[in-house]
């Protein structure tokens, strides 16, 4: 029964977008306080879970998100700025900022 209620707790965390959220907006790399405020938010939505789970959790959403970025650069091909004039510069960025933006 209390497996079940610690499974249940446990996939609304994971729906609750708080520790993804938690892990781009830190860049993967967080302090204890920031860990801390983050606690209070998960006990804020009536969430309990033991701060060693959630931290377990944290560092397998962090591993998810960095295995996504590597992914997401497959296929992408090195661009020598140095061969690019300007307009190339800045076709070149503004395709790589609509990229990060969506």
């Amino acid at each position: 029964m209390e497996e079940n209620i610690e499974n249940a707790q446990i996939e609304l965390l994971k729906n609750s977008g708080l520790l993804s959220e938690f892990v781009r907006n830190s860049g993967g790399n967080w302090s204890i306080t920031e860990l801390e405020s983050l606690m209070s938010r998960i006990k804020e939505q009536s969430i309990t879970i033991h701060p060693e789970k959630v931290v377990a959790m944290l560092e397998a959403e962090r591993t998810a998100l960095s295995q996504k970025a590597v992914g997401s650069n497959e296929g992408e091909q090195a661009v020598s700025f140095d061969d690019l004039g300007l307009r190339g510069k800045r076709e070149f960025l503004e395709k790589e900022l609509k990229k990060r933006i969506r």
